[in-house]
């Protein structure tokens, strides 16, 4: 799973998902049964030149922190 984050002139912020080899608008339901599946979300692609630094660096802890709770959640479930 791999998001894609991009900014408008307006400085909207969209965000796209990766599946397969195709972006699509994206989906929290899409989101969840993809990271079920992969267990991991992809480091993300942030749009170069459009996002403040702080913005870049939200968008990676949330990644990170994603990644995170679903390692704890695995091991909850294994016993670990």
């Amino acid at each position: 799973m791999k998001l894609i984050f991009k900014k408008d002139d307006k400085s909207q912020i969209s965000v796209f998902q990766v599946v397969g080899d195709e972006e699509q608008e994206f989906s929290y339901v899409d989101m969840i049964k993809a990271l079920i599946e992969s267990r991991k979300m992809e480091e993300p692609e942030i749009q170069e030149g459009c996002f403040t630094e702080a913005e870049t660096k939200s968008i990676q802890r949330m990644v990170e922190f994603i990644n995170k709770e679903i390692c704890s959640t695995d091991e909850a479930g294994s016993g670990a």
